[in-house]
């Protein structure tokens, strides 16, 4: 899956909608970071479907640890990781939940000027049809919509757009929790795709991956963070 990694180097982000839940509604799918027993962590996370890209892969720039019944992923120093998981399919969603926080962000992060870090970012994937990235050096990619928290001046439900995957990727900040807070977003995944990516209403793509990250390397106090999610829900 090399093609998370070259679409992610460059990307900027976007979205909207924190909706109501339908009393009709069903859960597809979940992932769940709470049932962790013992042994190896990135075992554990193997098993689960997740592989490590960039930094995700040393434990000297990124640690992984669980307890609480939730995984922290902490950035030790300025670190850019990937934990992209293609065995992620949901063929018919409506919205995702996440419960997750941050325990301390990214010094000087803001999409609003640029400095485009996050602690903590869900990416979601929709569709196997991938599109072009706008660079001859940088993979085509499904469309894309990343998920995070944030702090400062960023808006929340605000649709930021990257150098890249102009017409395919968006990444949107869900909540501007205070550090420590665990909170649970909703995002309506159906509505943004109709928004973003399909205005004619006429397509309906599977969730076909997800992926955790986080990028610091452009943030102060040496890049350090430190971020938790115990768990992902897909409702239909």
């Amino acid at each position: 899956m090399r093609w998370f990694i070259g679409m992610l180097l460059t990307c900027a982000v976007g979205l909207t909608a924190q909706v109501a839940v339908a009393e009709s509604a069903k859960l597809a799918y979940a992932i769940r970071f709470s049932d962790y027993e013992s042994g190896s962590v990135d075992d554990w996370l193997r098993g689960k479907g997740f592989q490590f890209e960039q930094d995700a892969q040393r434990r000297n720039l990124i640690d992984l640890d669980v307890a609480d019944s939730r995984l922290t992923i902490e950035a030790k120093r300025r670190a850019f990781g990937m934990m992209p998981n293609e065995a992620v399919n949901v063929p018919e969603f409506t919205y995702v939940e996440i419960d997750w926080g941050v325990n301390k962000f990214p010094e000087g992060a803001s999409y609003e000027q640029g400095v485009r870090n996050e602690a903590i970012i869900v990416f979601v994937f929709l569709g196997d049809e991938r599109k072009p990235s706008g660079s001859l050096f940088i993979p085509d990619s499904p469309h894309f919509i990343g998920l995070f928290l944030c702090h400062g001046d960023d808006r929340v439900n605000h649709p930021y757009v990257g150098s890249y995957f102009k017409k395919s990727g968006r990444y949107v900040c869900l909540n501007r929790p205070a550090p420590g807070q665990t909170v649970t977003t909703r995002f309506n995944l159906r509505e943004a795709y109709r928004a973003y990516f399909d205005e004619e209403g006429d397509d309906d793509p599977a969730v076909s991956g997800i992926a955790l990250g986080l990028d610091t390397k452009k943030a102060g106090s040496g890049g350090r963070t430190s971020a938790f999610i115990r768990e992902i829900r897909f409702f239909h």
